[in-house]
């Protein structure tokens, strides 16, 4: 099972009450919405899909769980393709 993590030049940085996700690396700047910055908080260590579905399940007990699966893994996905967080064993 993919584990997944911030990129290490990932960093979040917060403006008037918004958080961006900066890459110090590159141009690359994403405003995160609540869920999405409540993903990246969870990503604080290495963190499988299905654990991290399982902790949004905790606490979104009213959402169907097929719902909160297909958010984590858009979210997963376009972090992902910014290069924001990349599978654990990537170095």
């Amino acid at each position: 099972m993919t584990r997944y993590r911030r990129h290490p030049d990932a960093v979040v940085t917060e403006l008037e009450g918004e958080a961006f996700l900066v890459r110090r690396d590159r141009d690359a700047i994403l405003r995160l919405n609540p869920t999405a910055a409540a993903l990246w908080r969870a990503l604080a260590e290495p963190t499988a899909r299905d654990d991290l579905v399982a902790l949004f399940a905790a606490a979104f007990p009213d959402v169907a769980p097929e719902r909160l699966a297909a958010d984590i893994d858009g979210a997963l996905d376009a972090l992902g393709a910014d290069g924001m967080v990349v599978p654990a064993d990537d170095r």
